[in-house]
């Protein structure tokens, strides 16, 4: 898996973690993961960009720790 394909693969389970694997973000980024198409893609960070802010800085401020982590191994 390329470095961006880890990347949303990271961004995917946080936002199952935070936003729940019931919603329609996680299910885009998920669509976004499994079909690699650029409008599975644009879709996905249409709707991350429609959750509330509190909650995209959540999820990016977690996938930054865990980009650290990994960074680390």
């Amino acid at each position: 898996m390329s470095s961006q394909g880890k990347a949303v693969q990271l961004l995917a389970e946080t936002m199952a973690e935070i936003v729940g694997r019931d919603t329609e973000a996680y299910r885009d980024i998920v669509r976004a993961i499994e079909s690699d198409a650029m409008m599975d893609m644009m879709l996905a960070q249409s709707s991350f960009d429609a959750l509330p802010g509190e909650v995209r800085r959540k999820i990016a401020y977690r996938v930054e720790d865990l980009v650290r982590e990994h960074a680390g191994e």
